[in-house]
């Protein structure tokens, strides 16, 4: 694993395929001075970070909070702005490199902050445990707030070409109805019948759309989703204790620097962002987004590699 403080972000995290052959599975840029150039972040990728203030879209150019409404700078914010944490120099606490080594990061947002409402002391831990990788959001506030954290790593399982053709597990039966500006209209849509029906290992292709930019509402169970690829014969399972899942498959990298560029395909990776659901802070029938002082807001994902 390789991680910079710049966003708390996940650079490298290499997996031995099939043939016990390292490969990285999360797509990122050879060094972490890059994260900061301003050819990179004209694309606005994110590239491993950690997205906060919120993740995913605000609707309606902010929110009302304790009959206060906190105005953001857009219509629809999305990942918190352009001012987001994906964008901010964390703090490194602690770094471990015994039995199950770790790095600590921590982050202080103030009030106001992209129009956010509380004082803010945000902690992202990165843990290797066996097989699994361990990323804990914590945070505290001293004033009412709303905060959604997610890790926005890009993964291909193979290093390279596409995602196209690998086999795609979600434990979920419905998924969010969003508009034309990818903003959740408050629906939930089953997927039955559907192109979104992942509830059974499936093969993704994407010939003919777009692509996936797409929130899942998650049921109970251990296992979340689990993406395979049949050329590695890795296996990723996802874990979290969130209650939604984003998809997203871009179709294809600008070029801004990655490493391995030149090797990647139409639909190079896929992001699986554990998080609340997105526009929540104006859906009151969502599950609430909002953080009180004397509460602790917890955001676990795991990421379990196995060869199949």
């Amino acid at each position: 694993m390789e991680v910079t403080n710049y966003g708390a972000t996940l650079m490298r995290l290499q997996v031995p395929n099939a043939k016990g052959k390292l490969i990285d599975v999360v797509v990122g840029l050879p060094k972490a001075e890059a994260y900061t150039s301003s050819h990179y972040q004209q694309y606005n990728y994110c590239l491993g970070a950690t997205i906060g203030r919120y993740a995913g879209r605000i609707s309606k150019g902010g929110f009302t909070l304790n009959n206060t409404l906190y105005p953001l700078k857009d219509e629809i914010t999305l990942h918190g702005g352009n001012n987001g944490f994906d964008t901010q120099l964390w703090n490194v606490e602690e770094v471990v490199e015994t039995d199950h080594p770790y790095v600590l990061f921590s982050l202080e947002s103030k009030a106001g902050a992209s129009g956010f409402p509380g004082n803010l002391k945000v902690f992202a831990k990165y843990q290797l445990l066996a097989n699994r990788l361990q990323i804990t959001y914590t945070a505290t506030t001293d004033a009412p707030t709303v905060l959604n954290l997610t890790n926005h790593s890009y993964f291909n399982l193979d290093g390279t070409g596409s995602v196209n053709g690998n086999r795609l597990f979600i434990n979920s039966d419905h998924l969010l109805e969003t508009n034309e500006r990818l903003v959740p209209t408050g629906r939930l849509l089953n997927v039955k019948d559907t192109p979104f029906d992942y509830t059974k290992p499936t093969t993704l292709h994407f010939n003919g759309h777009y692509g996936l930019d797409t929130p899942f509402v998650l049921k109970e169970g251990d296992v979340k989703a689990t993406l395979f690829s049949e050329t590695s014969g890795i296996e990723m399972q996802v874990t979290t204790n969130q209650p939604s899942l984003v998809l997203f498959t871009p179709q294809d990298f600008p070029e801004m620097g990655l490493r391995n560029y030149e090797s990647f395909a139409t639909f190079p990776a896929i992001c699986l962002e554990c998080q609340n659901f997105p526009d929540a802070p104006n859906q009151t029938h969502f599950p609430s987004a909002v953080l009180l002082p004397g509460e602790t807001y917890v955001n676990e994902i795991g990421y379990s590699f196995k060869m199949s």
